[in-house]
């Protein structure tokens, strides 16, 4: 998940329970919740080009660390505020943070390393996308309602304020995804732009709102992340019976199997069904009944491919693609081995992000190789 909801989503859980500790308790969970991520800077001070994939999600983002992290920032934090007899309280704060990045990160498809450095393997529920716009405004949308209804004079001008940025930001996004082959139609936008507007002027009825803490709208968008989330594991179990179904109908020999999902509805699915000779891969659509067919990505075997497979940063690639496509090509008397991770295949193929790749001469020799894109 992107480091921007992890934020939103700490400030959320801070708001609706710390009111009392005040700002530095949300100041506290909201920079657990974006702690994990440091990661990402770290591998700057690196020149292995594929770093990133070793580091990321690693040992910052692991539940065996998550205690220590959080006693030695709860103790940093009591050294600045003077406030030594809350060190318990600051690290529990920093840890809820932390634990909340943790789990939003092992719910979606790309792999988090939460036993490392004990162990460096990568679990995915893949119950959400990595970057979940509906997620995000579930989180964000409770805390900007209570801000237009702290003020009853300006409720209604903050309330059209929070309206039209949200229809701005979703209509952007939507020429966005249509730029990259996903499409969002416009009863869809019509849909979203109404539910908006009901919770923001809902609460206006009868005055109501007015008299609600700020903490009973943040415990009222928890309530709303606690039913997406369980739809979305409900519309994930129902897709993986469908690509199990395919499976044991063709009698594969499988080697991985998951459904992955495909924004921006949560009716959408990738299926993906891993054997040792390629990756089959499909669109789900959990509103149809109907099956779509299901495309075949075939590795290529050969020796170049084999000595390309042997290079320690291949291995590296490989131990975190999960659905690992091989192809081979040859161009001005050199052989190219590209690995790409089926997972990531957009719309609109092209070379998909994740895709290493392997120069080879015709003496055999390795002339490059490296991440092409991430």
């Amino acid at each position: 998940m992107d480091t921007i909801t992890h934020g939103i989503t700490g400030a959320l859980i801070a708001k609706s329970f710390s009111e009392r500790e005040g700002r530095i308790a949300t100041l506290a969970v909201t920079l657990g919740s974006v702690f994990p991520d440091i990661d990402t800077f770290v591998t700057w001070f690196y020149d292995d080009g594929i770093a990133f994939l070793k580091i990321h999600r690693g040992v910052t983002h692991s539940v065996v660390m998550l205690p220590v992290f959080a006693l030695v920032f709860g103790a940093i934090t009591c050294i600045l505020s003077r406030r030594k007899n809350k060190w318990l309280l600051f690290s529990m704060l920093y840890g809820i943070g932390i634990a909340s990045h943790i789990f939003l990160d092992l719910i979606t498809a790309y792999g988090t390393m939460i036993w490392s450095p004990v162990s460096y393997a990568r679990y995915s529920w893949d119950v959400i996308f990595i970057v979940d716009l509906v997620f995000s405004g579930i989180v964000l949308l409770p805390q900007l309602v209570a801000w237009a209804y702290s003020n009853r004079a300006k409720t209604f001008w903050r309330a059209c304020a929070v309206w039209g940025g949200s229809l701005a930001v979703a209509g952007g996004i939507i020429v966005l995804a249509r730029n990259s082959g996903i499409y969002v139609s416009i009863s869809t936008f019509a849909t979203a732009a109404a539910i908006i507007a009901l919770i923001l002027w809902a609460p206006s009825w009868r005055g109501a709102g007015y008299n609600w803490r700020p903490s009973a709208y943040c415990r009222a968008g928890i309530a709303a992340v606690a039913i997406y989330l369980s739809l979305c594991a409900v519309a994930h179990r129902a897709a993986v019976q469908r690509v199990t179904q395919f499976a044991i109908h063709k009698g594969l020999s499988i080697d991985g199997i998951a459904a992955l999902p495909a924004p921006p509805s949560l009716w959408r699915w990738a299926g993906l069904v891993r054997t040792s000779e390629g990756t089959y891969r499909s669109s789900i659509d959990l509103a149809s009944s109907r099956e779509t067919g299901y495309e075949f990505f075939a590795n290529a075997a050969n020796e170049t491919v084999r000595r390309a497979e042997s290079l320690p940063d291949v291995q590296t690639f490989l131990w975190f693609a999960r659905f690992p496509w091989i192809t081979l090509q040859r161009q001005d008397g050199m052989e190219i081995v590209q690995i790409s991770d089926i997972q990531f295949l957009r719309p609109r193929r092209g070379t998909p992000p994740f895709t290493f790749q392997v120069l080879v001469d015709r003496e055999g020799r390795i002339l490059r190789s490296g991440l092409l894109n991430r």
